[in-house]
């Protein structure tokens, strides 16, 4: 975990030096161990580095020159096969300075230039420059496991881990993109490569991009990809262990020490059954406990940190904790408004890891690998319905209308299902795991805003030219290239940058890409079963209570946990005359949606507990981003 950032020819040149200490400096909680610069002799390039000391710890500052002086690397993440490639470079005459993975890194682009991303094994985001081309050579990882953002303009070229560094370069305009508040409101997050900056960009997920005096140039160097396959359980298996064991091993390359985040689910259960009793090794594992016995799976937890002899530590998170700034300052964290509140126990359980490690493993991408989420069987489910005539879904979605009085959880469940089957595009997953449906947003947004966001359809193409019929696969697809990035992935980094701990995904680690993109999606849901293959895994290792618990989630109970005089002070925020989100939100649609949270009263034919708090914590969050950075609307 490191904060990067950088620019190319912002203006005034007198002025670089300030800019670019501001720049480094405002991602100090993500690398509070260290922070470097360079400048370019004429003052027009610089690049900025925050570091959390993780592998060389005495030889690993940034920024790192080549021998020559020629380029110059800022690089964010890990690289877990920089032994391997060292060796490599050695044997090709590569001489090395430090013993840290960032020179490989940098040695590795100097020999086999944007090809060597092809044979980087890690999370990671970099920016080189080349004093000699004059141009900035940017990536990301495969997954979107390390953010990266930039701005193109006439403000020059700016970059930076966090999009709070490229506002500190005077001149970058701070307008609202419009598409991104409408995906943000249906979905929880804009899509990239949009922010909520129209002028500054996300770069996505396994794609590089190419700056210089001609342009830029972006081009995507990994797109995960499943291939069909005939591959049975007894082979499944095997090469799924084989593979989380090897990217385990992998992820465990530090030189401090390291901790695991516990949920009791089957993902990080079983990694913590791996690491414990396949690779010998002595762990601390932490979990979240709450109040609500619905929403806590500590239970579980110390059921496998029992059962595999690990040493184990247990945040409650008590109601007394609810403090509103609190939960404000969990908010800023983010440079863009964040719907999945999630966050908060997320921001917790880092906070406690950070006080005995640097680093963690979580088992985030488990679900996204391996069929964890019941959508996907549904997604098949609509599909097949799709089929069925028109007229027969019109006359059961009224049918379903008729008993929301008796049975109002059914008769919502069942109109999201048959607008995802009466959808014959992309619109059909996105029904399937929205907050918002977009017809619904006229309801929700000020009509001068929604004149201007026009008729909005979600850019949620797999291929760039729409996906027809989409079913469970496609699901996944869709999953892995947008929700994991923009929202379980970005929540991960923000909450475990603001403590300085750096949290690794060894379910995203390439052994087990490669392998979950052969596994046939029979092997990973069913009507009955989620993680088929993962759960007959599990056997080996975890209790049965485990193996067959139906997965839960990572929530908090926002409603019960903030209390009524918590819920009254959240109301009162958002309903204030001075709140930006009046300029944006319909008042009336925000007073009703607010009296049902406080009062714990709403139509559930229309909305469920988990929604109703959701949009209120959307909304607690928009209000916060338009208070603090005050974008032109």
């Amino acid at each position: 975990m490191c904060g990067i950032c950088g620019f190319s020819n912002i203006g005034h040149h007198g002025d670089s030096p300030t800019v670019l200490s501001a720049m480094t400096a405002c991602l100090a909680h993500r690398g509070p161990d260290g922070a470097g610069t360079w400048l370019s002799p004429e003052l027009d390039v610089g690049l900025g580095h925050t570091r959390l000391a993780i592998i060389d710890l005495a030889g690993g500052r940034q920024p790192i020159q080549s021998a020559d002086g020629r380029f110059v690397i800022v690089f964010n993440g890990e690289l877990y096969n920089f032994r391997s490639l060292r060796k490599d470079l050695e044997d090709l005459g590569h001489r090395f300075r430090t013993s840290s993975d960032t020179e490989v890194l940098l040695e590795s682009y100097i020999r086999w230039g944007p090809a060597c991303l092809q044979r980087f094994r890690g999370m990671f985001a970099l920016a080189i420059y080349d004093t000699q081309e004059h141009e900035f050579f940017l990536a990301r990882d495969r997954t979107g496991i390390k953010p990266l953002y930039y701005h193109w303009g006439p403000s020059g070229f700016l970059f930076g881990s966090e999009i709070k560094a490229i506002l500190q370069a005077p001149g970058v305009p701070r307008r609202l993109d419009y598409q991104a508040l409408a995906d943000f409101l249906v979905l929880g997050y804009p899509l990239a490569p949009k922010t909520m900056f129209l002028d500054v960009r996300e770069l996505e997920p396994g794609t590089s991009l190419r700056v210089s005096r001609q342009g830029i140039e972006k081009r995507r160097f990994w797109s995960w990809l499943q291939f069909p396959s005939n591959m049975g359980e007894s082979e499944a298996l095997e090469q799924t262990q084989a593979a989380l064991t090897e990217s385990l091993r992998e992820h465990l390359v530090s030189d401090v020490p390291i901790g695991v985040l516990l949920s009791g689910g089957i993902d990080s259960s079983l990694l913590v059954a791996f690491l414990a009793k396949v690779l010998g090794e002595d762990l601390e594992t932490f979990t979240v406990s709450f109040t609500e016995g619905a929403y806590d799976e500590s239970p579980y937890a110390e059921a496998v940190a029992r059962s595999l002899g690990v040493r184990h530590r247990k945040i409650v998170l008590d109601p007394r904790l609810a403090d509103i700034s609190l939960i404000e300052n969990i908010l800023v964290q983010f440079d863009q408004p964040f719907a999945d509140s999630s966050a908060i126990p997320t921001y917790f359980i880092c906070k406690e890891i950070r006080k005995s490690a640097k680093v963690a493993i979580g088992g985030d991408g488990g679900d996204e690998m391996f069929g964890g989420y019941r959508r996907f069987y549904h997604a098949d489910l609509a599909k097949l319905a799709g089929t069925l005539p028109n007229g027969f879904l019109k006359a059961t979605s009224a049918t379903l209308g008729g008993i929301s009085g008796i049975a109002p959880h059914l008769s919502r469940m069942g109109k999201r299902f048959l607008c995802s089957a009466a959808s014959r595009n992309e619109g059909r997953l996105l029904a399937l795991s929205c907050y918002t449906f977009p017809y619904e947003l006229p309801e929700m947004i000020e009509p001068c805003i929604m004149k201007t966001i026009g008729n909005y359809v979600p850019s949620m193409s797999l291929n760039g030219h729409g996906t027809s019929n989409p079913g469970g696969k496609e699901f996944v697809d869709s999953t892995v290239r947008y929700a994991l990035p923009g929202d379980y992935l970005r929540k991960v980094d923000v909450m475990s940058a603001a403590h300085g701990l750096e949290v690794r995904v060894p379910f995203l680690g390439e052994h087990v890409l490669e392998c979950a993109a052969k596994i046939p999606l029979h092997l990973k849901y069913s009507r009955k079963k989620n993680k088929i293959i993962l759960r007959k895994l599990a056997e080996k290792y975890l209790p049965k209570a485990i193996v067959e618990k139906p997965k839960g989630g990572f929530g908090i109970p926002l409603d019960s946990w903030l209390g009524r005089n918590g819920r009254e002070e959240v109301r009162s925020l958002l309903n204030s005359r001075g709140t930006g989100i009046r300029d944006v939100i319909r008042p009336e649609y925000s007073e009703q949606l607010l009296s049902g949270f406080v009062d714990q009263i709403w139509n559930r034919s229309k909305r469920s507990r988990f929604n109703t708090y959701q949009q209120v914590y959307m909304l607690w969050s928009l209000e916060r981003w338009l208070a603090r950075w005050k974008p032109a609307l």
